[in-house]
C-alpha cells in the first residue's frame, strides 16, 4: 500500500528504534560505529532489522545515518545498506526509509548538495521514502525538498529535527521555529522530532505545538528510551519499555501519526509499543 494511502486511513505508522545504540550493545562492538557493518558484516545489519520488524513495526531506516564525507565510500556503504534493508523489509511488507543523518561539516560542500548526492544513491538502489533526521539546522533541507520532487515527485520525505528538553536544538535555534518552516516547505512530507530528549520531554514538546501550521501533513515523534547513564566504559539507556510504550501512546494522541524509537530504543521497547498502539487502534466499547 502507498504510504500516503496507508496514513490517511489513520493509521499510526511504527518505526523501528536505533540501530546505532543497539549495534553498540552487541558482544564486542561497545563504541564501534554501525555503518561499516553494512559491508564488513551484513548479516549482523540484517538480524537488528528483522529484531525490530518482528517486534511489529513497520518502517524501518537503512543503517546509513553516518557514512561519512568521502563520496565513494559514502556510495559503497548505501548501497550496501540499501540491500540489507529491502532484503529484511521484503517479508513483512514493511516500508523501507533512506536514513540520512546531519550532513558532514569536514571539507566545503554546502550541506543541500551533500543530501542530494545521497538522495540520488538511494534513488538508484529503488528507495523513495526519506527520513533525514537527528538535524540541528534545516540547512540544506529546502535544496533537498526541491531536488527530490524534480527526480522523483512520488518521493516521501520525513524532516526530523533534535531537541532538547528546553527546546532548542544544539546550535541554540528553537525547535519550534524549525518545526513550522520545514512544515510551510512543499517538498517536506512529514515533520517531526527524535533524538536528545525522552519520551516525557518529547510528549511535552508535542503538546505544545501548533499542529496547523502542518496543514494536514503528518506528524513525527521518536524519542529516545530515557537518557544515557555510564555503566562501566558503557554507555546504557535504562528506560523501561512499558513506560515508552505508554507514553508514546500519549504522543500518538496529542496528534503523532508517525512514532517509533531513537538511542536506546530496543526491540522490546517497539514490541511493548505496538501492542499499546494495536490496543489504542482499537473501536470504543459502547
Amino acid at each position: 500500500m502507498n504510504i500516503r494511502e496507508y496514513l490517511a486511513q489513520g493509521r499510526t505508522l511504527l518505526f523501528d528504534g536505533a540501530m546505532g545504540t543497539f549495534y553498540a550493545s552487541r558482544p564486542n562492538r561497545a563504541g564501534a560505529r554501525c555503518e561499516p557493518a553494512n559491508l564488513d558484516a551484513p548479516e549482523e545489519i540484517a538480524a537488528i532489522h528483522r529484531a525490530y520488524l518482528e517486534a511489529g513495526c513497520k518502517a524501518i531506516r537503512t543503517n546509513t545515518f553516518d557514512v561519512g564525507a568521502d563520496g565513494e565510500t559514502a556510495r559503497r556503504l548505501i548501497e550496501a545498506g540499501c540491500r540489507v534493508a529491502l532484503d529484511a523489509a521484503r517479508d513483512f511488507d514493511a516500508y523501507v526509509f533512506s536514513g540520512i543523518g546531519p550532513a558532514p561539516r569536514e571539507g566545503a560542500a554546502h550541506p543541500g548538495d551533500i543530501y542530494c548526492k545521497q538522495a540520488d544513491i538511494f534513488l538508484s538502489q529503488g528507495l523513495t521514502h526519506f527520513i533525514v533526521e537527528t538535524l540541528p539546522t534545516d540547512e540544506g533541507i529546502p535544496q533537498l525538498a526541491r531536488y527530490l520532487k524534480e527526480r522523483c515527485p512520488g518521493s516521501f520525505l520525513l524532516v526530523s529535527f533534535a531537541a532538547a528538553p528546553d527546546g532548542a536544538t544544539r546550535e541554540g535555534l528553537s525547535a519550534r521555529a524549525l518545526f513550522e518552516r520545514a512544515a510551510a516547505l512543499d517538498g517536506v512530507d512529514a515533520v517531526g522530532f527524535n533524538c536528545v530528549s525522552g519520551p516525557h520531554h518529547l510528549l511535552e514538546l508535542v503538546r505544545g505545538l501548533d499542529l496547523s501550521v502542518l496543514n494536514g501533513k503528518p506528524l513525527s515523534a521518536m524519542p529516545n528510551a530515557g537518557y544515557p547513564t555510564v555503566l562501566g566504559r558503557r554507555v546504557v539507556y535504562q528506560g523501561q519499555a512499558d513506560y515508552f510504550a505508554a507514553q508514546l501512546a500519549d504522543i500518538a494522541r496529542s496528534g503523532a501519526a508517525i512514532v517509533g524509537g531513537c538511542c536506546g530504543t530496543q526491540p522490546e521497547h517497539i514490541a511493548r509499543a505496538f501492542g499499546t498502539l494495536k490496543e489504542l487502534s482499537k473501536p470504543s466499547a459502547p
